[in-house]
């Protein structure tokens, strides 16, 4: 059986097109700045043409009178020419997805398999078209109307349920009222060993969860299977020690599972981390759990952000783990940003360097191999033992401090953690004002 393929010049280009537009823009140097943003890179699929561009551009920024040799008739609508440029461009970027699954398709890779790459190369086509839109001049007086659209909207939530309007609630009260909730954007979560990040992140993410979002959760400390134990017990008020040691109360055990399973389990999703994972794969799968929920957004947890920049073969060609963790925030960031969601990162305080504050303090430059990772961070928070405050065993006071806040003010919220039930409760936030 004969593979369909696609032969990406001849099937989506189009050098009549091409040829016109660039004749009229040498011809009228203007329309090099008024197009110059509907004109993404790679957009001239032919060398002749591409060429031709460049020599043109170079001279217009030159303030050079351009020249073209070729006699190439201009565009009698160079503004149309261009938009049928770049949408040729986004045609061969799909077509490129579309060719790769169909030569996997004769492969002899399970189909499950071929359905993640399949997923991994649309994203990958998501993004680049993504990519072509972004990096446009827009002027401020264009987005009036969509802030004062969202201004309308929010304003009427807020009459209709009485309550100000916020993000994803994190289940924190406190934390909630310092930064809005989880928007779009990076938020770090960072503390020393042992201090409970990954227990308020796995709670946070299940409060997610319940609000309907589908989350993501990458794991590289614990596999996928502990970090459902972890979540089960925490819904049902339970020693995760007494299951691992056989000694659980396996009708309770059943009763929390049974309840958080619809709650929380059908809307988390964990991956275990690998140094093959991609954040180009990550976001295939955040894409895929919005659409089986028919989502607007989701949340991706990082556990943790170090690890991963350091296993990752994508980065491996980088100078020192520095630049490893400084490119893995950019891209986490920039993953926020196409889905319009936040992703909460965990990240390790080093108590070893001396940029390191010392005593746990909540301090931006306590970030383990962090580079400009508390640059690029929407919110910035530090997770660290209050010593001062006297309380039982095993309970500890802990305190969650917001240190960098890209949207607001910062702040804190005390804490109670119970590492034997794997939870954070919030002691009366009031007090914290």
């Amino acid at each position: 059986v004969a593979m369909q393929t696609f032969n990406l010049r001849d099937e989506w280009t189009s050098l009549e097109t091409e040829q016109a537009l660039v004749a009229a823009i040498a011809q009228d140097p203007a329309l090099y700045w008024e197009l110059l943003d509907t004109l993404p890179a790679d957009v001239f699929a032919f060398d002749e043409t591409g060429d031709a561009w460049r020599e043109i551009a170079t001279a217009i920024e030159a303030e050079k009178a351009p020249a073209l040799s070729s006699e190439w008739a201009p565009a009698s609508d160079p503004q149309a020419a261009a938009l049928r440029l770049a949408d040729l461009l986004q045609r061969r970027l799909l077509a490129e997805a579309m060719e790769t699954m169909a030569k996997q398709l004769h492969s002899e890779r399970p189909a499950t398999e071929l359905l993640t790459g399949a997923e991994e190369a649309i994203a990958r086509a998501q993004a680049a078209i993504r990519a072509t839109e972004a990096g446009k001049l827009t002027w401020a007086a264009d987005l009036v109307g969509d802030v004062l659209k969202d201004a309308e909207e929010r304003a009427r939530q807020r009459e209709e349920t009485g309550k100000a309007v916020l993000g994803l609630s994190t289940g924190i009260q406190r934390l909630d009222n310092i930064i809005s909730g989880l928007n779009a954007g990076l938020y770090l979560l960072a503390a020393g060993p042992g201090v409970g990040k990954t227990t308020l992140a796995l709670q946070v993410a299940a409060t997610v969860a319940r609000q309907g979002a589908p989350v993501v959760y990458l794991t590289f400390e614990n596999s996928p299977q502990n970090m459902v134990m972890k979540s089960v017990c925490a819904w049902g008020g339970i020693n995760t020690k007494d299951i691992t040691r056989g000694y659980a109360d396996m009708r309770a055990l059943r009763q929390a599972a049974q309840e958080w399973q619809p709650e929380v389990g059908e809307r988390l999703a964990t991956i275990e981390g690998t140094g093959r994972l991609s954040v180009a794969q990550v976001r295939a799968m955040a894409l895929r759990a919005m659409n089986r929920f028919k989502a607007e957004q989701c949340l991706i947890v990082v556990d943790y952000l170090q690890l991963w920049a350091k296993a990752s073969e994508e980065l491996e060609r980088r100078r020192d783990t520095r630049e490893r963790v400084e490119v893995m925030g950019n891209m986490l960031r920039e993953l926020a940003v196409r889905l319009d969601s936040p992703v909460l990162a965990i990240a390790n305080q080093n108590r070893a360097e001396g940029r390191y504050s010392g005593g746990g303090a909540a301090s931006l430059d306590s970030l383990k191999e962090s580079g400009d990772l508390e640059y690029m961070a929407d919110v910035a928070m530090f997770l660290t033992k209050d010593e001062k405050k006297p309380i039982t065993e095993p309970a500890r006071a802990l305190k969650l401090t917001v240190a960098k806040n890209r949207h607001g003010d910062t702040g804190y919220a005390d804490l109670i953690f119970r590492p034997d039930l794997g939870r954070l409760v919030e002691e009366d936030w009031r007090h914290g004002q």
